[in-house]
């Protein structure tokens, strides 16, 4: 893969996380909120031979298309709203850091995502879990207030699965990674000195419910 990319996620862990979903390498695959495009070039390198990526940020995608020339028709830019694409045409979209910065995001789910999904199509994600996600970036931003102006839609345990269920969803699973890992004790270590790592050690023992991240994945309904 092209170095010199800057996303704003866990790219590695989040590629990691699909190829353990086993998807046939055939899937027609959407991801929203693709930033640059990396983790499409990312699947494409897996074997993938249909991953699309869109984002709300042209300028972003634009700098994807210098980064990846060949994936020029792959990635592209959306209005945030109303995907462009017809009903039932991916058997799998994947959202990793997008949930929590969409409005409405239940409407969107429904609306939306479920719309561009096959009957039986999957929902693959990750997002922060708001009651560790706020403090922290209370304490990076060192504001009160700065947070809500990204992560609009923020969310907990509980409501993560209410959301995703009235969003027509089912088959709901989340779960947790190892936070044990360079991308999470980096940014701890520069905030937190020497409690980094006890600090870490405590989250990644909690369950699901209380991990700083949640990642997971549902179904969209055969009938629909």
């Amino acid at each position: 893969m092209k170095t010199g990319t800057k996303e704003w996620g866990n790219l590695s862990e989040s590629l990691q996380f699909l190829k353990e979903m086993d998807l046939p390498l055939t899937s027609k695959i959407l991801d929203i909120g693709c930033y640059t495009g990396s983790l499409i070039a990312g699947l494409c390198e897996l074997g993938f031979t249909d991953a699309h990526g869109i984002d709300v940020d042209k300028h972003s995608v634009e700098r994807g298309w210098e980064l990846y020339p060949e994936l020029r028709t792959q990635i592209i830019s959306y209005d945030g709203n109303h995907l462009p694409f017809p009903d039932a045409s991916f058997d799998t979209v994947t959202m990793f850091d997008a949930l929590e910065h969409i409005i409405d995001l239940e409407d969107f789910l429904e609306r939306q995502v479920k719309r561009v999904l096959k009957p039986g199509g999957r929902l693959i994600f990750q997002t922060p879990n708001k009651y560790t996600n706020i403090p922290w970036e209370i304490l990076t931003h060192k504001s009160f207030s700065k947070y809500k102006s990204y992560h609009v839609s923020l969310q907990s345990y509980s409501s993560l699965k209410h959301v995703l269920h009235n969003g027509g969803f089912r088959e709901i699973v989340i779960t947790k990674r190892d936070i044990m890992q360079s991308y999470y004790l980096q940014p701890l270590r520069r905030y937190l000195g020497i409690m980094a790592l006890p600090v870490a050690v405590f989250f990644n023992a909690l369950p699901a419910r209380f991990s700083t991240n949640f990642w997971g994945h549902c179904v969209k309904s055969r009938s629909e």
